[in-house]
């Protein structure tokens, strides 16, 4: 959860209660850059509205221009929630008797002003895991995908401790598992990754919680032909 989207969204008016309440479920499930991945059925139960009305929620906030959504090779869509796009009544004009808008022209700065330097508050991080994600910032993260296994799917399913030569082979095959000409898992990097392991919530066969008492794992899922099945949607009804 992002508390500066959900901080920006709270006091937004305009809007009904429906709306709001998928828009707050959205942001509730958003990382600090607005993206989130929750299906339709999981806001439907959070939010206690039908799938036609979180549908309906959806395409409003989309052509108000607080939403947009994206579709994913295979999955579900993914969506993008920008609380400052938001202008309720931009269409409507204003009263006949309407007194014009005041304009307010902020002062300019010197030309020679200063420039104002933020320093780092924290020192530079000399981990390990760090030096991996800093070294090849457009290569596999490797730690990041089990931190982000852990966090979403820890209460779930077993948690990886630690990342072993075959996590290290299966997750490099998944980047370059190639799919109608494309790589979806290396162009999504770690985003591809976080979605994933949120589609898998809804997933009862993967989870456990379906017909069979197997659940996945982290080998499981980090495998480039289990990650290819679900993808194809081939674990849904089981």
């Amino acid at each position: 959860m992002s508390t500066v989207i959900m901080s920006a969204c709270w006091p937004l008016q305009g809007m009904s209660a429906a709306q709001k309440a998928v828009l707050i479920s959205l942001a509730d499930n958003a990382n600090d850059e607005g993206v989130c991945w929750p299906s339709v059925a999981r806001i439907s139960e959070r939010t206690c509205l039908s799938e036609r009305a979180v549908r309906n929620a959806i395409r409003w906030l989309e052509e108000v221009g607080i939403l947009s959504s994206t579709q994913r090779y295979g999955r579900s869509t993914y969506y993008t929630v920008t609380p400052a796009s938001y202008a309720p009544g931009t269409m409507c004009p204003p009263a006949p008797d309407a007194a014009p808008p005041r304009h307010h022209v902020p002062p300019t700065p010197a030309p020679r002003a200063p420039r104002t330097v933020i320093e780092p508050s924290f020192e530079p991080d000399s981990s390990p895991q760090a030096a991996e994600t800093q070294s090849a910032p457009a290569g596999i993260q490797y730690e990041k995908i089990r931190e982000l296994y852990n966090q979403i799917l820890g209460g779930h399913l077993t948690r990886c401790m630690g990342l072993t030569d075959k996590h290290r082979k299966g997750i490099k095959a998944c980047h370059n598992l190639k799919l109608d000409g494309t790589f979806p898992v290396r162009d999504g990097g770690l985003e591809f990754w976080e979605g994933l392991f949120n589609d898998v919530l809804d997933c009862p066969f993967l989870l456990g919680t379906g017909k069979r008492a197997w659940r996945a794992d982290f080998e499981f899922l980090t495998t480039a032909t289990k990650l290819q099945r679900f993808m194809e949607g081939k674990y849904d009804e089981r």
